[in-house]
Formats: structure tokens, sequence, C-alpha cells
């Protein structure tokens, strides 16, 4: 596969269309009007809003077409970035692909610019449906607390293309990046190639973008499709959707001839890489690595009881990201201090209070089923539920098991309300809310001593508010308001 970017010269003067104007595309519109490109700018926004955005990183561009993708607005473009909200399946981008016009992410462009301008960088790529933002946050920690100069990048800390403008206005200097990927990221990755990567588990997610699982799969495996036989790479041995992707594996074979370094994560079983037993994680090395990799292994042996932030999920984040660190160089004594120290992530299983001895625990990051599914197995039972949002295609009656076992009560909002009373309400009383604040009233009259209401919506939020963080604010405002 050719470079698209062979050197920073070629995009002086070159047309490049940014399609799609959030946070990366306007990263990736700074980076490369500071390379001197002519820029058209195409989003669902209106031009006014567009004006404003260029304007915000004070940039000059050719064209804007606003209020949708017609094809008209990519006439002329000799290269496409597609930011991760824009399908690649919109009929303007098949259109361009089928006329032979480039089409990437802005990961993509971003890493092909890094390469020309600093090549020893070194990326840690994390993708998966749940625990991205944690791990990612704790491979961050574990790299800078050993003394390594890091940046978080991706779907998480800044676009990498801001990283990159970073490097270039010489305003930064780095031997590491972290990126949490999305699989919308990696849909339009060509060359880009991490060193250290982790697929941390595949579970019905987005269903609403993709045809099925097998394409969500293809788009998650596309995180190791450059990597070669220096690599490293992590999966998680309990889910099976992720051991699919050894199937991808083959290509990467056939490809290079040698597969990446292969490490695995279990709370069930002893495996290569590292496993729970006895509520200690353990890590086992295979022979065809490093002698000074094999020993920080050994020595790194963490006890549950030591770690800050709670649920069967951390666990296996704490896993993931540890095995990526200790790949990546880091020591183990560095993995143990900062596995100690580590807070966890807003509305993630975040603590809020607790009331007449019922806990109130924001977890309005679970926007999936199995992300509901692994905050249920964290508690032992007397679970007061609220759930709802927009759907993704979920199927909810993957937790009619544990809401038999775990729920004392279901309380549902938003537009799926309806739709997750129908697949396990039967099992549980439940209740529907009209807004958070009428939700977190019901739970607070049903609640009891040694109760806990969990928000956990496995859905996204966009009916009732501008994001999972809106919503999770909403939910603490409301709790510590009682």
């Amino acid at each position: 596969m050719q470079r698209i970017i062979n050197q920073l010269s070629e995009l002086q003067n070159k047309k490049v269309a940014i399609v799609g104007m959030g946070k990366s595309g306007l990263a990736a519109s700074e980076l490369l009007y500071n390379l001197g490109a002519k820029l058209i700018i195409n989003d669902k926004k209106n031009d006014n809003e567009l004006l404003n955005d260029i304007e915000s990183i004070n940039i000059k561009v050719e064209r804007i077409t606003g209020g949708g993708h017609p094809p008209e607005a990519l006439q002329d473009a000799e290269l496409i970035v597609v930011s991760p909200g824009v399908p690649l399946s919109t009929p303007s981008i098949v259109s361009a692909i089928y006329k032979g016009i480039p089409v990437i992410s802005e990961i993509e462009l971003s890493w092909q610019i890094m390469t020309l301008i600093k090549n020893d960088v070194k990326i840690v790529g994390i993708t998966g449906s749940n625990g991205k933002s944690t791990t990612s946050t704790l491979i961050y920690e574990f790299l800078k607390g050993d003394g390594k100069k890091v940046y978080l990048a991706g779907n998480i800390g800044f676009p990498m293309a801001e990283i990159v403008l970073k490097l270039i206005n010489r305003e930064i200097d780095l031997d590491y990046i972290v990126l949490e990927l999305s699989s919308f990221q990696l849909e339009g990755i060509k060359m880009f190639k991490s060193d250290f990567a982790a697929v941390l588990n595949i579970t019905p997610d987005h269903m609403d973008r993709y045809s099925g699982m097998k394409e969500y799969i293809e788009a998650k495996s596309r995180i190791f499709q450059n990597h070669e036989g220096d690599d490293y790479l992590i999966l998680n041995m309990d889910d099976k959707n992720t051991l699919l992707v050894i199937e991808q594996l083959k290509n990467v074979y056939l490809k290079k001839g040698r597969l990446p370094h292969i490490f695995y994560f279990s709370r069930f079983q002893e495996v290569y890489g590292a496993y729970l037993k006895n509520d200690h994680v353990y890590f086992y090395p295979k022979e065809d690595i490093s002698d000074d990799l094999k020993n920080e292994m050994r020595n790194t042996v963490l006890p549950l009881s030591t770690f800050r932030i709670k649920g069967v999920h951390n666990i296996e984040n704490i896993m993931a990201a540890s095995l990526l660190a200790l790949c990546a160089g880091c020591k183990a004594d560095t993995i143990k201090t900062v596995v100690k120290e580590f807070p966890g992530l807003p509305h993630r299983m975040e603590f809020v209070r607790e009331i007449d001895a019922v806990a109130y625990i924001n977890d309005s990051k679970g926007t999936n089923v199995d992300a509901v599914l692994k905050s249920l197995e964290s508690f032992a039972g007397n679970v007061i539920l609220i759930a709802g949002g927009r759907d993704k295609n979920g199927d909810f009656s993957a937790l009619r098991d544990l809401a038999k076992e775990k729920l004392k009560a279901l309380i549902v909002i938003g537009e799926a309300g309806q739709k997750i009373a129908d697949a396990f309400g039967d099992l549980v009383d439940h209740y529907f809310a009209e807004d958070m604040k009428s939700a977190v009233l019901k739970a607070k009259e049903l609640a009891r001593s040694g109760d806990v209401v969990l928000l956990s919506p496995g859905c996204a939020s966009f009916d009732m508010f501008k994001n999972f963080e809106h919503r999770g604010e909403v939910f603490k405002e409301i709790v510590n308001s009682l």
C-alpha cells in the first residue's frame, strides 16, 4: 500500500477536504493549514456554525459546505480526511472512493505526518467496546510515572493531529503516544501502526452504524492490521468476540510472515500474560521475549485489595493496561504504585455519595448492554437500576439472568425505556420516569439501607442530554441535592 504523504511539501497547496468538524476535524484542519494545504470544509452544521469553528482556530479555507454531505461538497478534493462521526458509507464519501480520491481518518493523517518528522515515537493503541478510556489513562499514568515523555490522545485527551502540530512547532517532545481508538477512528486507517495494541472486548455496540457483529469485529481488528513481529498485541481471553480477531491475525501472518507477540488477560484461567488467582493479578511471560521483560512481569503481583477502582471490569482494565505498560518498558514498581493511587475516571462506576446507607453510583459511561452487565456483576444484589436513553440497537434481553439475580427495581428513562422494560421488566418491579430527576427521586423512595442506586443506562445519551458526561453530571447534581 502506497503512502499518501511521502513528504510534508506534498501538502503545500494540495486541496484537502475535511468532512466533519468535531474535535478531530478541527485539529486536522489546523494541522493541514499550517502545512500549506488548501482546505475544503464540510459538515452537517450550518455555515455560520462552521465559520465560528474556523475562526476559533484562526485558519483560512477555500470553501465551506454546511447542512449535510452533498457530492458537490467534495468537488476538486485531492485528499479527504473523514472525522469519526461520519460513516464511510456516506454517499459522497463512497463516490469519492469510487473516483480514486484517497480517503483517510484523522488518525491516519496524523500518523503519516508524524512519521516524517519524528519516526521513533512509540504508539500504544487501545480499542474495545468498553473500558478504553480507563485503560488508556492508566497506561498514560504508568508511562508518566516511569519517567517517559508521553501524551494521551485519540478518543480521549487531545486529537492526535494536535499533538503532531505541537511536535512540528517544537512545543513538546515525546517518546510515547497513548491512543484510545474507537472503531469509527479505525475505519479510515491505511498504514497506521501501533507498537503496542490491545483489544479489550468486543460486545454489541453501534449496531445502528454497522451491518452486524462481523463488520464491527473487522473494524476493531484494524488496530493490528499492520503489526509486525516485534510488535505486541494484548487480547481478552474471556471475551468470545475478541478471540474471533485471531481470524483477522491470519491476514497479518500472510502479509508479514510473522505474527506480533501476543499476550492474553483473563479472570478465569492462567494464560500467557495476566491472570487473576486468589484475589491477586499475576503475570506469566513467554519464552520469546527479552529477559528484562520476563523479570518485570514475574516481579509484578497486584493484590485486588490495593485497587482504588472497583468492579470486575476494572480488574480487566488493570490487567490489560499493566501488560501493555510492561511491554512498553515500564517497571513493576511503577505499576504497583500507580494502581494503588489511580482514582478512576468520572462517570465510570463513580461513587457519588451515600444517603441513609444507600450508595449512589454514576456509571453514565455505560452506554451499551455489556457495560451494564459488567457493572451489575460488581454488586452482590439489591440494585435499583436507572437505565435508558437512545437505543443503539442493543439486545437488552441479555440482561435477564443478572436482572433476576441482582435487581431490586428497574427505573427506565428516555426513548429506549419501553424496550428495556419489555426485555426484562417482567422479572422485577419496574417504573417509568419522564426525566432524570423523577428517576432519582423514585429510586430514593424505593431504596432501603444496604441498597445501591446505579445509573448505568445501556444507551446513548443524545435523546435527553448533550453527551454521557452531561447525563452523569445531572445525575450527580440531583443526588447531591437530596
